[in-house]
């Protein structure tokens, strides 16, 4: 599981599709611009953006969050992401609180049934 927290965090990802990078840094770029990057964004307002690359990320979030993403999940909405090559994947947001929500990207094969018919 890569934690991205910051628009200073989008190297951990340098490894993935420029779709997906893009992705997560407009989304950190709107966190650190509404919410400042002097936040401390696990326990603080605003959030932050998750990725996840295997079935024990999904567990290790489910634990953390207690976000259960196979049985019943909740997300405010879906986006997919498809890159020109290399594989798809899925962005969804979880809202934790009235301002604090996780943006959790994964690969479109490891996204869970019930949150692909969302």
């Amino acid at each position: 599981m890569i934690k991205l927290l910051y628009v200073s965090d989008i190297s951990k990802i340098a490894h993935l599709e420029e779709d997906v990078r893009t992705y997560a840094l407009e989304a950190l770029t709107i966190l650190d611009e509404e919410y400042g990057t002097d936040r401390d964004p696990i326990t603080d307002l605003g959030g932050y953006v998750v990725i996840l690359e295997n079935p024990e990320d999904i567990q290790e979030l489910e634990e953390l969050h207690n976000i259960d993403l196979t049985k019943n999940p909740s997300p405010e909405f879906v986006d997919f992401i498809y890159p020109e090559r290399g594989p798809r994947y899925t962005a969804s947001l979880f809202l934790l609180s009235s301002d604090y929500g996780i943006i959790i990207i994964l690969p479109y094969n490891m996204t869970p049934k019930v949150i692909l018919k969302k």
